[in-house]
């Protein structure tokens, strides 16, 4: 299992988390042939890679043309909700693929996985959370159509920023 180092939190306490960095880190190391995403079985052209980062589990999908990422989503636990596992999940696009539909594509496609997956390991609901900079509207768009559209503005804890949280239950038997 590689890593490709670079995580959803900022390391910066200037600026919100950008996902569009853990892309291209990813793309990076994929073109270096030191990834090796696997294909989901069921969703043509998506992929999907699992590592270790910060001492917990981290799932990336990614849809490939070729050798080339043209959307991401990512999954990184935090803390539980009502007692249920939740997610952060950060999304991107690279600019060549923009204006598509692909990050609603990809993040719908990424969160029936999980509940595949999820549910085949005995956790049948669980939480997924979006931490999308106020003044990111691109974002916050994807979030309001596939998390929730109510979102809670809040203080990014990491960057001190104004942000909207997106949070939504999904799992077996509730609709999407």
């Amino acid at each position: 299992m590689r890593v490709f180092p670079v995580a959803l939190r900022s390391e910066s306490l200037s600026k919100m988390p950008d996902p569009h960095d853990a892309l291209e880190s990813f793309q990076h190391f994929l073109r270096l042939g030191q990834l090796w995403p696997n294909p989901v079985p069921l969703n043509p052209g998506l992929h999907v890679h699992r590592d270790r980062v910060n001492g917990g589990d981290r799932i990336t999908y990614v849809m490939l043309d070729a050798q080339t990422v043209t959307a991401f989503v990512c999954f990184v636990p935090c803390a539980p909700v009502e007692g249920r596992p939740c997610f952060t999940i950060g999304y991107a696009v690279p600019p060549a693929s923009r204006q598509q539909g692909r990050a609603m594509q990809i993040v719908a496609a990424a969160v029936a996985q999980m509940q595949r997956g999820l549910g085949r390991n005995g956790v049948p609901i669980f939480y997924v959370e979006a931490m999308v900079g106020a003044d990111n509207i691109e974002a916050q768009r994807v979030a309001a159509r596939t998390i929730s559209d109510a979102p809670v503005a809040v203080t990014d804890q990491g960057s001190g920023l104004p942000a909207l949280r997106y949070l939504r239950k999904f799992g077996m038997g509730l609709a999407h």
